[in-house]
């Protein structure tokens, strides 16, 4: 080892200060930067230079450790695009050393970056933010096939999709979205000389994505296969190659991918130990970009920081795997009733048993990132160096503590009886979890474990592996344990010798040991005070501390760091060995990490049934109707997020039922007064269908969901879920909102632009919500453009909730099948003569829409200081306006004959569930005994009841 003689350089990152010494103590100096505070009388003394001596000859492991640390120089992956052709050309003419020269990075002007390089926090960012890359690539026939390869540098995962698209690309967009990628590659040639639809979709659906274009040579389909055929999993190989048999563009996608993964991140993965799986865009809900950030699904508009959001409300995760797992369902529903089936029995198993839940909770805790965890075992760097073998002895304890953990959640699921949770179970007590405890055991210490402070981390390290392995390591060990002595003697030594009370030892690894005097209430400059010319490099902190420290000690942390490196060097061997023996058994690794995902996302969903003060229902799904739809019916339904803060505030939310069918009330006209809570309305019936499709349970007091294969919106971003609705309150000031979005175009556009992509992705099993619409151009134009919108809606026999201030729209669609009139309660109490009144609002649903003749604006009016006169006059207006619409309505014959149609039509139905209700009741007439005939005559009684009651609003809608 060197000894003290020779001059050192240490790096004090977190003091933001740089100190230089030579071994003469006299010609000591000390340089800071401005951030540190200097107080008048230290003065720093001229500064002098010396290289090293070079008298002094290193060891053969801190030699080897020098060239390696001057080897170790990274890419910026992140920062600037990379020729491959100069890339490749320079990697296969170096030498055939061990340690390679990291590759010359050639900016090309083909490979410019089209947006910046730092990613703005968007609504789709995940709060664990990760690394991954895309790459897409399109078939050049008239057909939309789109080729997408995710991978996860952080989790070690691949997804390859096949999308078969609309010209909007929306289920392109929709995937994109979900993983959320860094950098995306595309082929060059869809970027000059001139930009493709498609490149130009995703620039504006994804700013914070950097395109990287690359030469469409990379994407080659045999390269992609011979990946997947030396990466995947050898249980999964098989399965993969039959999925991706016919997927051309996915496989050439993966191709480009790993070579930009290879040469511009300097990293490869291990042979057969990349989880690689095909996901197509069937079997999830369509959820488009505006409707995730309009209805705050993972993040608040007014407070993107904030948990004021459904995955803030449903999140109490205890691992990273089961956040990412929640967020990724929120983003994408399910639509398979026997998997979302499964989901609900383990939730109500985990709700009904308290002590499985109080278990499985507990056991969840101690878990590290099993994802990023596994990803950097099956890593393999082009370039090793110190620092990499310091984290793959880190990555050996976190993995230690991880597999110790999976066992303790196998014993808290034994009592376990649902489906789901008896897999989960048998992924945690797979034999091989036990193999690679053994393993792990047989290499490192038994007590060595992780911590969090930096000098408790780097004494684990050192004393990791086992005693006995090496020889030479336990040397150097044995002498790491001496210098550390040595530096805790001086300690002591400089703290009995100079009497300074209050003197501490502090760590740190970039600086190793130094001293900290702590000065809090010495405002003054004088009274901090003087030291011993002993005590170098000193500064103030903050103003609460002064950090020096000494030569001799210097020395020392100089013996330590060599002494360091040589037992990283001499472990790293025997944890190689141990990592290609973990590498072996890591498909049951990677099963229990997703079994402990979906168990800590069901337990954050049992939480969250369990901590709501009203409860929460199973959802139950019907699927009856003849294509597949169902009867969507929720009684008391409340909304997830809002309820929450309301909770807290100490105030009630109020409760609304919802039902919709697709004979009588697919298309919902909801009409009210501003801040009746319509968009509050609209929003909770959204979130209720994307948590029943998630399978967690909803506040209700009874679900019933059809399932749906999309989700739009058009809702205004005015109020976010901050602004919450209590109980019944007064209107007594109003304020008008600006007329433009939320990104400088006007409001009408920001309408027109999402109806138009409503209007061509809608299908018979959407879910639609509209609030609002057509109400910032003029009154003719609105209506028009919003009735015009309504009616083909109608038609998409999609399931849509409307809402809207154009009364009109509500009675001249209130004749047609299908559509219902809803309105959100108001008590209206009249004022002073003028008009000037007082609006109550209930916000609570009713049927039937608001009365032309309520004028609610004028009573808003009322409450400003308007003129008596002026408000009367504005009365006597609307009353006239209306009073000659009417008439000219009740007089329109289309609308009468469409009336009278509706009407015929929900007597076909009514009757039609009748009669079906009877044949399941009493179709069977064999055996009937005494108790069965006196029901069957009460029912008779109530079925004549119902007929007569049906039979007079039957004949009530026709004379109209």
């Amino acid at each position: 080892m060197p000894r003290g003689g020779r001059a050192s350089s240490v790096a004090t990152n977190d003091s933001s200060a740089t100190v230089r010494s030579q071994s003469s103590r006299s010609s000591s100096s000390t340089i800071t930067k401005s951030k540190k505070k200097w107080y008048p009388h230290y003065r720093a003394k001229s500064r002098s230079r010396c290289p090293p001596s070079s008298s002094s000859t290193p060891n053969t492991h801190s030699a080897t450790a020098a060239r390696v640390l001057s080897d170790s120089s990274t890419f910026e992956g992140g920062t600037t695009s990379v020729s491959y052709l100069a890339t490749e050309s320079r990697t296969s003419s170096s030498s055939g050393s061990r340690i390679s020269r990291p590759p010359t990075r050639v900016p090309s002007r083909s490979m410019t970056t089209s947006k910046a390089t730092t990613r703005p926090y968007s609504a789709m960012s995940n709060r664990q933010a990760g690394h991954t890359v895309c790459a897409v690539t399109e078939g050049r026939g008239v057909a939309a096939t789109v080729g997408l390869c995710f991978v996860s540098v952080d989790t070690g995962e691949c997804v390859l999709c096949e999308i078969v698209d609309s010209q909007t690309y929306i289920r392109t967009i929709h995937k994109l979205t979900v993983y959320d990628p860094i950098e995306i590659l595309i082929a060059n040639s869809t970027m000059q000389p001139i930009k493709s639809k498609l490149c130009s979709i995703i620039e504006d659906n994804l700013p914070g994505a950097k395109l990287i274009p690359i030469a469409r040579k990379y994407f080659n389909e045999s390269i992609g296969q011979d990946y997947i055929s030396q990466l995947s999993l050898p249980k999964d190989l098989e399965s993969i190659r039959v999925l991706i048999a016919s997927k051309f563009f996915p496989v050439c996608a993966l191709a480009a991918v790993m070579k930009h993964i290879e040469l511009n991140l300097n990293l490869t993965f291990a042979a057969h130990s990349l989880r690689i799986r095909y996901e197509g865009s069937e079997g999830s809900m369509l959820i488009d970009y505006s409707t995730v950030r309009n209805l705050e699904l993972i993040q608040n508009i007014a407070n993107p920081k904030g948990l004021h959001s459904l995955l803030g409300t449903l999140n109490t995760t205890n691992t990273p795997m089961g956040l990412r797992l929640l967020r990724s369902n929120i983003l994408q529903p399910l639509t398979d009733k026997a998997t979302l089936e499964s989901r609900l029995d383990a939730l109500e198993e985990l709700t009904q048993n308290e002590e499985l839940f109080f278990a499985c909770q507990s056991s969840l805790k101690p878990f590290q990132d099993l994802d990023r965890l596994l990803t950097t075992l099956i890593s393999i760097p082009t370039k090793p160096s110190i620092k990499f073998s310091e984290l793959r002895i880190n990555d050996i304890i976190m993995l230690k503590q991880s597999v110790s953990c999976i066992p303790v959640t196998a014993v808290a699921l034994s009592s376990c009886q649902s489906d789901l949770l008896i897999a989960i179970r048998e992924l945690c007590a797979h034999e091989s979890i036990q193999l690679l405890r053994n393993l792990i055991d047989d290499c490192i210490n038994e007590d060595c474990q992780w911590a969090k402070t930096p000098v408790e981390l780097r004494n684990q390290r050192c004393f990791a592996v086992k005693h006995g392995r090496n020889g030479l390591l336990d040397v150097a060990r044995r002498s790491y344990k001496e210098v550390t002595e040595d530096v805790m003697a001086l300690i002591a030594r400089l703290k009995e010798e100079y009497d300074l009370d209050g003197i501490e030892s502090r760590f740190e690894i970039a600086r190793g040991y130094y001293l900290r005097l702590s000065i809090s209430g010495r405002q003054n400059a004088g009274e901090i005070p003087l030291l011993p010319e002993v005590f170098i490099n000193q500064a103030v902190v903050k103003r609460h501390y002064l950090e020096f420290t000494t030569m001799e000690l210097m020395k020392l942390n100089a013996k330590l760091r060599d002494a360091l490196t040589e037992i990283m060097l001499m472990s790293d061997e025997t944890v190689e060995s141990l990592i290609e023996s973990v590498r072996v058994q890591i498909p049951a690794l990677y099963k229990a990490s997703e079994g402990i995902a979906m168990l800590d996302m069901l337990v954050s969903f049992a939480h969250m049934t369990t901590a709501s003060e009203k409860g929460c229902v199973r959802p139950r799904f019907d699927q009856t109707g003849p294509d597949g739809t169902g009867l969507l019916a929720v009684k008391n339904a409340r909304h997830p997020v809002k309820e929450v803060i309301m909770t807290k505030k100490g105030s009630r939310f109020v409760e609304n039922d919802v039902y919709a069918s697709k004979e009588s009330s697919r298309f919902q006209i909801i009409t009210g007064t501003n801040m009746s809570g319509k968009s509050t309305y609209l929003k909770q019936v959204a979130l209720l269908c994307i948590m029943a499709q998630m399978g967690c349970f909803v506040p209700a007091e009874h679900a019933t969901f059809p399932i749906f294969r999309a989700l739009h919106s058009r809702v205004s971003t005015d109020d976010g879920a901050d602004s919450v609705i209590s109980g019944s309150s007064s209107i007594s000031n109003s304020t008008a909102s600006p007329g433009t979005g939320a990104n400088g175009t006007s409001t009408f556009a920001t309408d027109m632009r999402e109806a138009a992509f409503i209007c061509q992705n809608v299908t018979n099993h959407s879910l639609v919500i509209i609030d609002e619409m057509g109400r910032g151009s003029s009154v003719r134009d609105g209506l028009a453009i919003t009735l015009a919108i309504s009616e083909a809606l109608v038609d998409s026999n999609a399931t849509i909730f409307f809402s809207t201030h154009f009364l009109e729209i509500a009675e001249i669609l209130g004749g047609r099948v299908g559509v219902a009139n809803l309105h959100m309660r108001v008590d209206m109490e009249d004022g002073s003569a003028g008009g000037a009144g007082k609006l109550k609002m209930l916000y609570k649903i009713a049927d039937g829409r608001n009365n032309l003749s309520t004028h609610y604006g004028l009573k808003l009016a009322g409450v400003l200081p308007f003129p008596n006169r002026m408000l009367q006059r504005a009365t006597e207006i609307a009353d006239s306006l209306t009073a000659m619409g009417e008439a000219t309505r009740r007089t329109g014959e289309q609308t009468s004959i469409a009336r009278k149609r509706k009407a015929v039509e929900e007597v076909f139905v009514s009757l039609r569930s009748l009669y079906e209700f009877c044949e399941s009741k009493f179709g069977d007439e064999n055996g009937e005994d005494e108790e069965d005939a006196k029901a069957i005559e009460h029912n008779d009684k109530m079925i004549a009841t119902w007929l007569a009651r049906l039979q007079e609003e039957f004949v009530n809608k026709m004379s109209l």
